[in-house]
């Protein structure tokens, strides 16, 4: 009898796990992402390593990092690549760059632009355009509050509010193209204007996330910006909805 009432028990034991399983969502694949870095003005040996990991601790990725300007011009840069990321500081403006890196983009490939990729190839309207936003210049470094646009946007749902960085580059915004839907903006400490700091933009294809947060390593390693780059990232791959 004991006997019997112990196989009842193992048996309700594995009907029961193996519902939890059933019930248990499958996984998405893992994205494979090209993190494009390097350039003037900011350390990106350092920085590239709390980005990426941070991206990873936040989303299902792979990703691989490429420094050097070299690779812009390469064609195949993005291929085998479910979406790309720039984290870049250039100066000067070569055709063969911008327009093999807006082609990418306008083909149809999820596109990440982090902070100073805003003031590469500057003042470019197309990359502008890509980009989603116009800006040439940035206030002091110095500690500045967010203030949230959109509470029910799946990349800033959770974003908390009052956030505040304790150091970081306050880029102006010139002009939002109207493609954009703006997510975070900044009242600058130092003349109280007001600058968006993170939106969605469209792009041929391809959607687009771009911040203009994230100089050093202040703002690269805090979990909340580390979040709200990987949830821009799985909204360009259409892995992060309403």
């Amino acid at each position: 009898m004991l006997a019997a009432m112990r196989l009842i028990g193992v048996v309700l034991s594995c009907v029961i796990c193996t519902s939890a399983i059933a019930a248990t969502p499958t996984s998405q694949p893992t994205l494979r992402v090209l993190f494009v870095t390097g350039g003037e003005a900011h350390d990106f040996k350092k920085l590239a390593p709390i980005v990426t990991q941070g991206i990873a601790k936040y989303a299902n990725v792979d990703i691989t990092t490429r420094f050097g300007r070299e690779a812009l011009k390469k064609k195949t840069l993005a291929d085998g690549y479910d979406a790309i990321v720039y984290d870049i500081c250039y100066n000067g403006q070569d055709p063969a760059e911008y327009e093999n890196l807006l082609r990418i983009t306008r083909d149809g490939k999820p596109t990440v632009a982090i902070h100073a990729t805003m003031h590469t190839f500057k003042p470019l309207d197309a990359w502008s355009e890509m980009l989603g936003m116009t800006s040439a210049v940035h206030d002091p470094y110095q500690p500045f509050t967010t203030i949230k646009l959109d509470d029910q946007n799946p990349i800033t749902r959770d974003w908390p509010a009052n956030w505040k960085t304790a150091g970081d580059e306050l880029y102006n915004t010139i002009k939002l193209w109207a493609s954009v839907h703006a997510l975070l903006k900044v009242k600058s400490p130092r003349d109280g204007r007001e600058h968006i700091v993170a939106w969605t933009n469209t792009y041929g294809k391809a959607r687009v996330f771009g911040t203009t947060l994230g100089h050093d390593e202040k703002t690269a390693s805090d979990p909340d910006y580390q979040r709200l780059l990987a949830n821009g990232l799985l909204w360009t791959c259409g892995r992060l909805e309403k």
